[in-house]
């Protein structure tokens, strides 16, 4: 175990912090990639793929006005509060959108699919977040490949078992098993800060502060800041080429695979692949001590947090 610990850059006393970040980036990718990956099977297959180019663009809005939420959030509650409670929300969540799939209503698929890539990048806010607050600098330069590549192998075991459990259980019942890695993904949360959710004391002045003031306080701060900006374009011409890509592909395999369970499988497995690399790379770079390649996983199908 020491070997093991000194070839991963896990120096005496991080074992079970480490553990922990493992433990928690294994389970909210894995269950990320199964629930997603059902989630897409189920609006392509349902709802179609003909208006997918509009609801790109309804998912860009509906992204930014959530992360301008959960930026006004993080200044009025404790980072580590919202970081814990947040994986629990959200299991209950898709927990509600399996009993709403009952109702067979066709244009809920389309809520569903924005529901998921929000999700996504919720499950990326938490995971990075409760790492930045579990490490330090030196710490998070060591350990952040480390983390990273339990978040890709997490990833691959999550396409790997998509199709065998999509036959087995059906699509639509993947999603309870997202929400119970989100379970998981709670009581990690839990033990890596030691205590129970709690909301911070904020000055009263903060507490006269509207939820829309703090939107906008975030909104002019990235506005202000030049490399906050620059980060802001880099992220639009990304999301440009990837939905471009995107496109074709999604219409092209669900013409392939009209069933919803098979269309999942084929996601699963797809995806599975080509992160299998990216778990190598990252691997190799914790080993050789480089910075880490990447903190952001990227499916051919959709990007992963």
């Amino acid at each position: 175990m020491n070997r093991i610990a000194e070839a991963l850059k896990i120096r005496p006393g991080e074992g079970r912090m480490a553990v922990l970040l493992i433990g928690l980036m294994l389970f909210t990718s894995g269950g990320g990639a199964l629930g997603g990956n059902a989630t897409e099977a189920l609006f392509f297959a349902r709802f179609g793929v003909e208006l997918l180019p509009y609801m790109y663009m309804v998912l860009g809005v509906f992204t930014l006005i959530t992360s301008l939420t959960v930026t006004a959030l993080l200044g009025r509650i404790r980072r580590e509060a919202l970081y814990v409670a947040l994986p629990f929300v959200l299991a209950f969540v898709l927990i509600a959108e399996r009993l709403v799939i009952e109702l067979q209503f066709k244009g809920f698929f389309a809520v569903m699919w924005l529901g998921m890539n929000v999700i996504g990048s919720l499950q990326g806010l938490l995971t990075w977040g409760l790492a930045g607050a579990s490490c330090d600098t030196r710490q998070a330069k060591r350990l952040f490949p480390l983390f990273s590549a339990g978040g890709i192998l997490g990833a691959v075991l999550g396409g790997l078992v998509t199709q065998p459990l999509a036959r087995w259980l059906h699509s639509e019942n993947l999603l309870l098993i997202w929400a119970g890695t989100l379970f998981v993904s709670f009581l990690v949360g839990r033990a890596l800060t030691g205590r129970a959710p709690a909301a911070r004391p904020v000055p009263s002045r903060r507490r006269q502060t509207s939820l829309v003031a703090e939107m906008q306080r975030g909104y002019q701060f990235v506005r202000d800041s030049p490399i906050m900006r620059w980060a802001s374009v880099s992220a639009i011409l990304f999301s440009v080429c990837f939905f471009s890509l995107a496109l074709p592909f999604s219409r092209a395999a669900t013409a392939h695979f009209p069933n919803a369970d098979a269309l999942a499988g084929f996601l699963g497995l797809f995806q599975s692949l080509n992160t299998a690399v990216a778990l190598l790379a990252s691997l190799f770079h914790q080993c050789r001590g480089a910075p880490p390649p990447s903190a952001r996983l990227v499916s051919p199908v959709r990007p992963v947090a």
